[in-house]
């Protein structure tokens, strides 16, 4: 055993490191959350290594076992150099290296910043967290453990491999959680928070209001406040305290959105729920992913599509529903949309997650925002800078503030004026605050201050105003410098990292004949931002740059108009030029690792290619020109850009390789609108129809962005307006799916062809309908559009309009005739549209089931069906009833050629008549021998050699043998009675029919238990050739109801089609009206059916027990629904009517499309009913077990008594035709 006194030595090495380590932690700037975790976790491990030592100085003092048997610490693991001491001191070093104020260039700027990214701790924290599992085991003296755990070496190749699977889960996990959501507030939160001072907002945070809200007392808590009044501040502290409170201690969460103005168009509904899905996710400490969300991410990855809204917010409602409370926290709700009422509309979803929900969001006053949030489970609270926490700020910048601290030291009392000054003129704001601060900091002495404290500007115009006038009082390179970075920031598309606006304003610098950058080129981060005297602050762990607040954004916009279009000249100048550097002559990247470390290198490469003409519309043509020109001439650059501008935000193999080759400069400037250049473009002989790989021409893409002037001058050119892409699309497609109503309505007069099919027989009509734009779906109805044309999968523009819940397009469609496709589109389109409340527009386009669904389902008989030329295989009652002649001599043949049997009265009692029907009486019986109770089937024969006809009904049972199928006892004719009697086993449960009366519906579980039954009979009947031609709940006995246990009987209308030589397809028109299938109600001249007429009959059977109600009915019949129960089967007009489908799941319905199909060459066969995952959600072994376990007896003599006493409805036990 190692010597425990040198391990002690080796340990105190490593705890005076932890020591030095967690200083340089304490002292660091940045980090934030991620600074508290290392230094808590740091702390934790130190804690536990005490203990450690403490251990081994108790075993040093003993060398013998203790008297409990204990035995000393296991030390060859801690002194191995491989071992957990080693490792963590190696850790530490690492850190303090990182840290070292003293090393390098920090020896001058003894500043530190936080050098670790997210990656980087994520790393610490698990080594730190498997050196703390092995002091663990060290103290709990478990060796064997160790010798699996420990990271000496490990040999064992199935540890490595296994390794080596669970990097690659968690890799794909964090793949797939990255791919939910491209919006990302974990930065913003940090970056606020750093900046937020020590010492504020704990009024706030100990306010009764929010107290609540913590507690979940309150569901919801607005907090309003003017600009500038430190509310992004308060949610940010709010998050955090919400952070340390410890959730996942109660199964609780948090999400948090920072609403951001000049991000709007990225702010929807989807993209926001998609974040919050996304955290959630992130938070989730199982390390796998819950199988839903893998299934949402396999589905679009096939078709490279994002997830719908629905999808985010049903897996967010299963998220929800585990956890005891869900915070939610929304900064800026103003800033959300610029439509108030769409905000809101967000706050909704979210509050309709689940009672879990907890609500706290903060915005500027608003009578709307107040009039929702006055309800009586939200509090509201009005914010505002504290007069204590302004003070606390202001004497913390004064600290701050070289030459105000100069001022100060000669004057002490000057520092008190300049606090009492700003709080009294900073009016609630700390905006207000910090700008008069960074304005008395420019004063050169101490006269200027007390002068600048009596007219400080009491508004933000005014506060930005003399910002600026500092601006301008600078040296003239200052002043160039600081107003092209300021108003570039302004006006950008969206915001500039420090190094993008380095390079912006290098390539600005650039000679003419200079064609390449270089990083002598680029200015002084440093310097560059710190001229905007205050009017733009850096995120510390982004570098974004963004103005101070939007308020400035809003302020330049509206009073410094041409110093705008100066800098988006300037600016638009710098893209063209970026991308005609030498720097990407190579031309386009061919690997991933290239592309990357391009946009790494040169960061202004995404915005240039992306933006490079988005302001020309705005500018002056003739000065751009030249710089564009250029750019024509130039191959590679073009294809630099083309390919840049498609890289899309998801990176993944091969993701730098997805983008068209060989695209025209023509293509890409069609994108921007520049009328005039494009006119120029033509005019310098760039090819009007000209396109790159993806077939995309001018027009197209100009239709795609909506450039109305664009399209005027192409076409103007000759342009094809028909031109197709690789989709097959054409600029009318692009123009109606973003719902721009101009230039669809030129396209339209220019020729456009309006009924056009793209992929998957898309039309332009379809795409306006997705875009939600009633103006054009209206306009293209007009110009003639098919409202019932449709997709490969049955959709058409209404059911899309419909299922999308875009009412007043759908009503518009209906208006003008257009109806509901009748396959399972449209079911399903008026399924969704009832479960979104929009019951009105269902009951205009769908049959009202109400008087169908309210009354008791009615018995039907079986019969031939009058009314239509049938060709007639039962006896014709009527014709023997009147013949002449009478045929008793022919008993004996018909008994031969039957197969029936003499002497019913010798073995059985006939008792009691059980029912009645048109060709047949049921009565109960007993066999006089066991006193079994069976059923006897009476039939009347006029005739004797019609006797054979009943032959098919007891072949069935004789030829068939299954537990599902009804077993035929005995079968006899009967001389002088002239009766024939079939004698069956008795169901006590009596018919389905009954049942279903009794219970008014099934529930899922139930009825696929009840049809794996029924779809294992028909296979069994039509394996053996027979059609029954008669399901329906009548026909179905029931033997036991729980579990329920049924048999298929009644085959008077059953017919053998199936022979060795084939299938004979039968021709009859026969079978229950509302069960019967289209084929059998076909013209005669075309009548012909087989096996799928049951798959259809039992497709009603199951819409019935869902819901307890028919699909088709003559009920139904109606003004608005003017069809009779023949033309609704033949034409398959059925609904799934809200609210008694809203709870059964999609697999039903799917399952129920298959088999209600008018086409019986669609139509699913037995077999395929099997294979449904409906079907199969039963369990298919446990399907088996089922009608194993149904089997009672070989033998109908032992199927088991029913007695007189049994409590049971006899009627119709056995049908009766």
């Amino acid at each position: 055993m190692a010597d425990p006194s040198g391990i002690t030595v080796n340990i105190l090495t490593v705890l005076q490191l932890a020591a030095i380590a967690t200083l340089y932690i304490k002292e660091v700037k940045g980090g934030s959350s991620d600074k508290t975790r290392l230094r808590d976790e740091l702390r934790s491990t130190v804690l536990l290594l005490e203990m450690l030592k403490d251990r081994l100085e108790d075993d040093d003092d003993d060398d013998q076992d203790d008297q409990d048997g204990a035995k000393h610490l296991p030390t060859g693991p801690l002194t191995h150099s491989e071992g957990p001491v080693f490792q963590f001191q190696k850790l530490l070093e690492n850190v303090i290296a990182k840290l070292d104020p003293t090393t390098g260039v920090r020896r001058i700027a003894r500043v530190l910043t936080w050098p670790f990214d997210k990656k980087d701790v994520a790393e610490i924290l698990a080594a730190t967290e498997r050196v703390k599992s092995h002091f663990m085991l060290v103290m709990q003296k478990d060796v064997v453990e160790l010798s699996k755990l420990s990271l000496l070496k490990i040999e064992d190749v199935d540890t490595k491999l296994e390794t080596a699977e669970s990097k690659a889960r968690q890799e794909e996990t964090q793949k797939i959680i990255r791919w939910i959501s491209s919006l990302s507030f974990r930065s913003k939160h940090a970056s606020v928070l750093e900046s937020v001072q020590p010492g504020t907002g704990t009024w706030f945070l100990e306010h009764d209001s929010f107290l609540d809200w913590t507690r979940g007392t309150i569901p919801m808590l607005w907090c309003s406040g003017i600009p500038g009044a430190g509310k992004t501040t308060l949610m940010s502290l709010a998050i955090d305290h919400v952070e340390r409170m410890g959730t996942t201690t109660f199964n609780a969460a948090l999400a948090f959105i920072y609403c951001d103005h000049n991000q709007q168009s990225e702010q929807t509904q989807v993209a926001l729920l998609s974040s919050l899905l996304q955290q959630l996710l992130q938070q989730d400490t199982t390390g796998t992913l819950p199988p839903q969300i893998s299934s949402l991410h396999s589905l679009h990855q096939k078709y490279g599509t994002r997830p719908t809204l629905a999808q985010i917010e049903d897996n967010l409602r299963q998220l929800v529903s585990r956890l005891t409370r869900l915070y939610v926290v929304i900064d800026a709700l103003d800033e959300l949309s610029a439509d108030e009422e769409q905000a809101l509309q967000f706050v909704s979803a979210v509050r309709e997650l689940g009672p879990q929900v907890k609500v706290l969001c903060a915005s500027r006053p608003s009578t709307t925002f107040q009039a929702y949030f006055e309800g009586p489970d939200t509090a509201s609270l009005v914010v505002s800078a504290r007069d204590h926490d302004i003070r606390t700020f202001l004497e913390a910048q004064l600290q701050q503030q070289h030459k105000l601290q100069r001022h100060i030291r000669a004057d002490p009392a000057l520092a008190e004026d300049i606090v009492k000054a700003v709080i009294h003129e900073s009016q609630g704001m700390f905006l207000l605050a910090k700008l008069h601060i960074e304005n008395l900091s420019q004063k050169i002495n101490r006269k200027q201050v007390r002068t600048s404290l009596q007219t400080l500007p009491t508004t933000l115009d005014a506060t930005y105003h003399n910002a600026l006038e500092r601006i301008y009082s600078q040296a003239p390179d200052t002043v160039d410098l600081a107003q092209s970075i300021l108003f570039w920031v302004v006006c950008a598309r969206r915001p500039f990292t420090v190094l993008e606006l380095q390079h912006i304003y290098a390539t600005q610098e650039l000679d003419d004949d200079e064609v390449a950058l270089e990083d002598d080129d680029l200015p002084d981060s440093e310097i560059l931002t710190g001229a905007c005297g205050g009017l733009v602050i850096v995120d510390s762990e982004t570098r974004v740059v963004r103005v101070v607040h939007y308020t400035a954004q809003q302020y330049f916009d509206r009073c410094h108009v041409q110093q705008l279009l100066t800098a988006k000249m300037s600016l638009t100048k710098a893209c063209l030029t970026y991308l005609t550097l030498s720097n990407f002559s190579d031309g386009v990247c061919t690997r991933d690792a290239d592309m990357a470390r391009r946009l790494s290198e040169y960061p202004f490469l995404d915005y240039a290619a992306r933006h490079w003409g988005s302001e020309a519309g705005d500018l002056d043509t003739e000065s751009l020109l030249p710089h564009i020109q250029r750019l024509a001439s130039s191959p590679a650059a073009i294809q630099v850009a083309s390919q840049t501008r498609s890289i899309g935000t998801f990176r993944y193999q091969h993701w730098s390789q997805e983008f068209p080759r060989d695209v025209p400069l023509l293509v890409l400037a069609s994108a921007f609108d520049m009328p005039q250049i494009l006119a120029q473009l033509l005019a310098d002989g760039h090819r009007t129809n000209g396109h790159g790989s993806d077939g995309e021409t001018a027009i197209i893409s100009a239709a795609a962005h909506g450039r109305n002037r664009n399209i005027q001058v192409l076409l103007e050119h000759g342009a094809d307006v028909n031109a197709r892409d690789y989709t097959d699309e054409s600029a009318l497609f692009k123009a109606a799916r973003i719902g721009d109503r101009d230039v669809v309505k030129t396209l339209v007069e220019h020729g456009a062809e309006i009924n056009m099919r793209a992929s998957s027989h898309l039309t332009p009509l379809m795409s306006a309908v997705a875009s939600g734009s009633i103006d054009v779906v209206r306009l293209l109805v007009e110009k003639g559009a098919d409202m019932e044309l449709t997709t490969v999968w049955g959709d058409s523009a209404l059911s899309m309009a419909t299922r999308n819940g875009l009412e007043a397009i759908a009503t518009y469609l209906a208006d003008q005739g257009s109806v509901l496709p009748r396959g399972p589109a449209g079911r399903r389109a008026s399924l969704v549209a009832s479960r979104k409340g929009l019951d009105k527009l269902v009951r205009r386009l769908t049959a009202s089931y109400t008087q169908v669904a309210n009354v008791p389902l009615q018995r039907q008989v079986s019969r031939f069906i009058g009314g239509l030329p049938q060709v007639q295989e039962m006896p014709d009652e009527q014709s023997d009833a009147q013949a002449p002649e009478s045929d008793d001599g022919a008993f004996p043949e018909a008994l031969e050629e039957s197969g029936f049997s003499v002497g019913f009265s010798r073995r059985y009692t006939l008792g009691e008549v059980l029912g009645k029907g048109h060709f047949a009486s049921v009565h109960l019986c007993s066999n006089k021998a066991t006193g079994a109770k069976y059923a006897a089937k009476v039939l009347k024969v006029q005739r004797w050699r019609k006797l054979a006809t009943f032959r098919q009904e007891t072949e069935v049972a004789q030829t068939c043998s299954h537990p599902n199928l009804l077993q035929l006892v005995d079968a006899f004719a009967e001389y002088e009675e002239r009766n024939a009697v079939m004698v069956w086993e008795l169901t006590p449960g009596g018919e389905l029919f009954d049942l279903i009366i009794t219970k008014e519906k099934f529930t899922e579980d139930e009825a696929v238990h009840l049809f794996a039954q029924i779809f294992s009979a028909l296979e069994h009947l039509h394996g053996q050739g027979w059609v029954h031609r008669d399901i329906k709940p009548e026909n179905i006995l029931v033997v036991e109801e729980n579990p329920l246990f049924v048999k298929i009987g009644d085959f008077g209308l059953a017919k053998k089609i199936g022979t060795p030589a084939g299938v004979e397809l039968t021709t009859s028109l026969c079978g229950t009206p509302s069960y019967v299938s289209p084929e059998v109600l076909a013209d005669s001249t075309s009548r012909s059916y087989g096996f799928p007429v049951d798959v259809w009959s039992c497709g009603v059977v199951l819409y019935i027990c869902l819901c307890g109600f028919p699909p088709f009915s003559d009920e139904l019949y109606s003004d608005d629904f003017p069809y009779t129960l023949s033309q609704q089967i033949k034409m398959g007009r059925f609904d799934y009517p809200s609210p008694y489908w809203d709870p059964i799941g999609d697999p039903a319905l799917d399952l129920i499309d298959s088999m209600i199909v008018v086409d019986p060459k669609g139509r699913f066969d037995i077999k395929q009913c099997q294979a449904h995952p409906w079907s199969r959600g039963y369990g298919g072994a446990a399907s088996s077990t089922l009608i194993e376990d149904a089997v009672r007896s070989d033998s109908p003599e032992i199927m088991g008594e029913v007695t007189d006493a049994t409590a049971v409805r006899w009627e119709d036990v056995i049908p009766v035709r």
